[in-house]
This record gives C-alpha cells, sequence and structure tokens, in this order.
C-alpha cells in the first residue's frame, strides 16, 4: 500500500489544545502556526511572508495526552495525512453559494522541534 497523502509540517502551536470527548472516544484539536521567510535580493535583508495559519486534529490516545503538555508558542513538528471538508457559503446577492474546501491535518505524530541554532564559527 502506497502512503501518498503524507505531510510533515514545523510551527508554532498558536494556543493550548482543545480536548473534545465525543461518544466516549477523546480527540485534540489545535493550530500550528508557520512563517516563511526570504532574502529580498535588492536589499539583501530577510523578509518576513505571511504568517499562515493550519488546523490538525489527534485521535490516538497517547497523542492526545501528550497535547495537553504543549503550550502556546511551542514548536512542534507534526505529521499525518491530510483532510478535506467541504461546505458552502451564501453570499448576499448571488444565487449560487460558493462552494470551498478546508484542509486538516490529522496528525499521526506530534513532537517537540527546537530551533536549530547556528553553529559557531571556531575560533584560531
Amino acid at each position: 500500500m502506497a502512503l501518498n497523502n503524507t505531510v510533515t509540517l514545523v510551527g508554532n502551536i498558536t494556543g493550548e489544545a482543545r480536548i473534545h470527548d465525543k461518544n466516549n472516544k477523546l480527540f485534540a484539536a489545535f493550530s500550528i502556526a508557520t512563517k516563511d521567510s526570504y532574502k529580498d535580493k535588492d536589499n539583501d535583508e530577510w523578509k518576513d511572508k505571511k504568517t499562515e495559519f493550519h488546523s490538525c486534529l489527534v485521535f490516538k490516545p497517547e497523542t492526545v495526552q501528550l497535547m495537553k503538555s504543549f503550550k502556546k508558542g511551542a514548536r512542534l513538528e507534526v505529521q499525518g495525512t491530510l483532510s478535506y471538508r467541504e461546505f458552502e457559503i451564501k453570499v448576499k446577492g448571488q444565487v449560487k453559494p460558493i462552494k470551498k474546501k478546508e484542509a486538516t491535518i490529522i496528525a499521526h505524530k506530534i513532537e517537540p522541534k527546537p530551533i536549530a541554532k547556528k553553529a559557531e564559527p571556531a575560533s584560531p
């Protein structure tokens, strides 16, 4: 069996995970924020791109418990699959609703991912 639908995301948790109980099964919902940057070719400065927010769900009981230990701002690596939910938005003045898709990461593995510091150059 091929695993084509896989995603690995590194970012910061936007708040403590919300733990839900549905039909006596716990799951955790949380959001990860990511921001990329690029080097401006004109002035050689680093510029930040827009912050993106990613919805995540966790269903494995041991991972749900682990999520309770992470506080807002914790840097995490999330591995899982993408799941899509379709919905419609009714816009005033339009006859047909707009159809949209929302992606959620179904996380299978989560671990802390500290920022790697640059190695100091060796002194002579």
